[in-house]
């Protein structure tokens, strides 16, 4: 991971800064989605209050890229089930794509996977991300038609291990 790009796991009080990145991301590069989808998911899904509750108890782990103690990229993972770990959101802002942000979440992601002992990682990503997820060692598991709120999807997945029923059960 690059020293000058610090990743960090975001704790319940980081949700406010966080936040307003999430919206923008949502709003700005996530080109599937209508604006009424995304006003449905900010405001009845993934609120800051929400997202603090899942923070608090585990349930999400959401991780920050930073660039001068800014918020510039996230990724949001629910905690591993099944011997699964399963990133729900994964965005950079704009302006800082294409310089490595990306590629040092999912380094950390897979770092907290292996840690966890899930035996793999999994995302579905809008087939804008397909080149991205392929190169970060993902292969291209499917593809979901007209999937949740009418987008299609693409299933990527990367094994990290074999399953282990002790560790898919704990």
């Amino acid at each position: 991971m690059n020293k000058d790009m610090p990743i960090k796991i975001l704790l319940q009080q980081d949700v406010d800064t966080f936040y307003p990145v999430f919206t923008t991301v949502l709003k700005t590069e996530f080109p599937g989605y209508t604006p009424q989808v995304v006003q449905y998911l900010l405001n009845r899904i993934y609120t800051r209050d929400t997202l603090k509750f899942w923070v608090q108890r585990k349930e999400k782990i959401i991780i920050g890229a930073f660039e001068n103690n800014s918020i510039v990229g996230f990724a949001v993972i629910d905690s591993p089930y099944g011997g699964v770990s399963f990133c729900r959101w994964f965005g950079i802002l704009k302006e800082f794509q294409h310089k490595g942000f990306g590629t040092s979440l999912i380094q950390k992601w897979n770092e907290l996977a292996l840690d966890s002992k899930a035996h793999k990682m999994e995302v579905a990503g809008q087939p804008e991300a397909k080149v991205f997820y392929e190169k970060m060692g993902f292969d291209l598991e499917g593809l979901r038609k007209a999937s949740y709120f009418g987008i299609d999807q693409y299933l990527f997945g990367k094994i990290l291990a074999e399953p282990n029923s002790v560790n898919m059960t704990r």
